[in-house]
C-alpha cells in the first residue's frame, strides 16, 4: 500500500496545491483496483484536499443518495477530461474539517475499497458509499465523555501502543493501531494481530468479542491480550499516558496522526479533567487464538450465520498464555 499512508497522501496533496491557469481541479493518479481508478485531487479556489474514485461507464448516481454532513463533502465530478467515460465520485475536505482526520478517513476508505475489489460479487461503489456514510455518521455525532469502561478500554490499548513504541517498531507502532479505524482487531503487527481487552473489575474477566473475525481472520498469529488493572494512587491516568505518547509521537513528527486517532475513539481535550483516575497494571496475559482456544470460527458456523458476538470468560480459559515480553518476541520485536 505504498502512498496509502496519511503522510503519503499529504505529500500528494501538497504537490497539487498550486493552482495553475484558473483551473478548478488538479489530479494525480494513486492506484487502480481492477476497473476502479483512484486519484488524489485538489479543488480550487480554496485548494481543498480530495480523494476521487472513478468507476467505468456511466453509473446512475442520485445526488440525494450521496452522504452529507460535517468534515467533508461528497460529489460527482463532471466535465473533467481525465474522467471521460467514467463516473467519478469525490470526497472533498470542507474548510472546517481536520486535515489529519480527513487523511485517516481516506486511508480507511481506500482499504475498504481494496477489500471490496478483491471480493467476488461485491459491489465496489456500494461498499465505497457505505463506508463514507459510516464516517459521516461519526463526524456528525455529538461526542460525550467516555464512559468508565471505555476509559479503561482505551487505557489498555494505549498501554499496548506504548509497549510497541518502546520496541524496535518505534514510532511505526502508530501505524499498527487499527482499532480506531474499525479493523477487526486493535493492532495489526506485520501479518499478525493483537486484540486488547482490559478490566478493573474484580471477579471473572469477561471479554466481549465483537465479531467472529476478531479471533478468526486471515491474519496470523492472532493474540487476545488480557490486561487487568487496579486503582492505585501511584498509578497512571488516561491523561498521563496520552501526554506521554503525544510527546513521543511529536518527536517523531507523527503527533497529528495520533491526535486524529484520539478524536476517532472519542478522546477530546475538553474532557481530559474527567479522566484523572489512576491505575496500575496488575496482570497481563496474551492467549494465542489457535488450537484449543475457545472461539467461534467462520469455518465452523453455518453459512446462514452472517455475524455474531459473544462473551469469553478469560479466567476460565484452560490454555497456555504468554507474557507481554514473549508476545513481542513472537512478532520479532525487541
Amino acid at each position: 500500500m505504498s502512498g496509502w499512508t496519511e503522510e503519503g497522501l499529504a505529500r500528494a496533496w501538497r504537490a497539487l496545491a498550486r493552482q495553475e491557469a484558473g483551473e478548478d481541479w488538479r489530479f494525480v493518479h494513486l492506484t487502480g483496483m481492477g476497473a476502479v481508478s483512484v486519484e488524489a485531487g485538489c479543488h480550487f479556489p480554496m485548494g481543498r484536499e480530495a480523494l476521487i474514485v472513478s468507476f467505468p461507464g456511466s453509473w446512475p448516481v442520485n445526488p440525494a443518495r450521496l452522504p452529507e454532513g460535517k468534515g467533508f463533502d461528497v460529489s460527482v465530478i463532471a466535465g473533467q477530461v481525465v474522467f471521460d467515460g467514467k463516473t467519478a465520485v469525490a470526497l472533498i475536505r470542507r474548510p472546517e474539517g481536520s486535515p489529519e482526520l480527513f487523511g485517516i478517513m481516506v486511508v480507511d476508505v481506500l482499504r475498504t475499497l481494496q477489500a471490496a475489489a478483491s471480493t467476488a460479487n461485491r459491489n465496489v461503489m456500494e461498499a465505497f458509499l457505505e463506508r463514507v456514510k459510516e464516517w459521516q455518521a461519526f463526524m456528525a455525532r455529538t461526542h460525550r465523555p467516555l464512559s468508565s469502561d471505555a476509559q479503561v478500554g482505551l487505557l489498555g490499548e494505549l498501554w499496548l501502543l506504548r509497549l510497541l513504541a518502546d520496541s524496535s517498531l518505534g514510532a511505526a507502532a502508530l501505524d499498527c493501531w487499527q482499532g480506531p479505524l474499525r479493523a477487526a482487531q486493535d493492532f495489526h503487527v506485520y501479518s499478525g494481530a493483537i486484540e486488547v481487552k482490559s478490566t478493573v473489575r474484580t471477579g471473572a474477566f469477561l471479554a466481549q468479542i465483537n465479531s467472529v473475525e476478531q479471533l478468526d481472520s486471515d491474519r496470523a498469529p492472532i493474540f487476545l491480550c488480557a490486561l487487568r488493572f487496579e486503582e492505585n494512587t501511584d498509578g497512571v491516568s488516561l491523561v498521563d499516558i496520552v501526554s506521554a505518547l503525544r510527546e513521543r509521537f511529536a518527536q517523531a513528527g507523527v503527533q497529528r496522526g495520533f491526535e486524529a486517532l484520539l478524536m476517532v475513539v472519542g478522546y477530546l481535550h475538553e474532557h481530559a479533567p474527567l479522566y484523572g483516575r489512576t491505575l496500575t497494571l496488575k496482570d497481563a496475559k496474551a492467549f494465542p487464538s489457535e488450537g484449543d482456544m475457545p472461539r467461534l470460527t467462520r469455518a465452523a458456523l453455518p453459512a446462514a450465520v452472517r455475524s455474531a458476538a459473544y462473551v469469553l470468560d478469560l479466567d476460565a480459559l484452560e490454555i497456555p498464555s504468554v507474557g507481554l515480553s514473549e508476545l513481542l518476541n513472537t512478532f520479532g520485536l525487541d
